[in-house]
């Protein structure tokens, strides 16, 4: 089964395109579910949670019946680098209460944070809490065999993206984790459909999130991406 969205929904410049004119703020991620079965959060990323925060969440996503996948928050991957396993572990117990509702949790590394194998499984040993995870890296050196083998041990997704790279569809769980950043370019750009069935025919389950939203171009690639899914 594919879980399909976009990176977020709160956008401004969607107004009159994917959503309608007419339709208030506070409905649309109601008009969201209409058309996908998932969100990726990036929220907090930015901002730790605050724990009324997390309830208003559940309560949206109870009521939606929505898979919801949250990008970790910056403190663990760019402020610590994985070095911090307590602030690791309080973020993963403060997001607890969503388990039901979770898709998986990301964890992006910045692009300065190089190989470092003995980091990374130190960091994998110390998780307590029993999620579905993914890992995007965003620095070339982390691309090899004995990552992927780590990886594995942990089922932990390998993240497939094209943020300044190419994709590598090496598969390291029983899911698959896809970011689409942009065909043409960071957050814009639409995916021709022999692109799309091309991830597809690699994965025959997994979350996709369209992270190409500064265009627009977001909502109607994962729309194109469920058709092709369901052919």
């Amino acid at each position: 089964m594919f879980f399909v969205g976009t990176s977020g929904f709160n956008y401004s410049k969607w107004k009159g395109k994917f959503y309608p004119d007419e339709l208030l703020k506070s409905k649309w991620l109601e008009y969201y579910v209409k058309y996908f079965n998932s969100l990726e959060l990036n929220s907090m990323f930015y901002k730790i949670p605050k724990e009324a925060t997390i309830k208003s969440w559940k309560y949206k996503l109870k009521k939606l019946n929505l898979i919801l996948s949250i990008k970790a928050n910056k403190i663990i991957t760019h402020t610590y680098k994985l070095k911090n396993f307590d602030k690791t572990n309080k973020f993963l117990e403060l997001i607890s209460p969503l388990e039901e509702y979770l898709g998986a949790i990301l964890f992006q590394l910045p692009p300065s944070l190089k190989y470092d194998y003995s980091l990374l499984n130190e960091f994998l040993i110390n998780i307590k809490f029993q999620y579905k995870y993914a890992i995007e890296f965003r620095h070339k050196t982390w691309y090899n065999d004995k990552i992927y083998n780590l990886l594995r041990n942990y089922n932990i997704a390998l993240v497939w993206h094209d943020f300044n790279q190419p994709f590598v569809l090496e598969k390291t769980a029983n899911f698959t984790y896809t970011r689409f950043h942009g065909y043409s370019g960071k957050y814009k750009g639409s995916y021709p459909d022999e692109f799309l069935q091309t991830i597809i025919n690699h994965s025959n389950t997994g979350f996709c999130y369209f992270n190409n939203t500064d265009d627009v171009s977001a909502p109607y690639d994962a729309l194109r991406f469920r058709k092709l899914i369901e052919k």
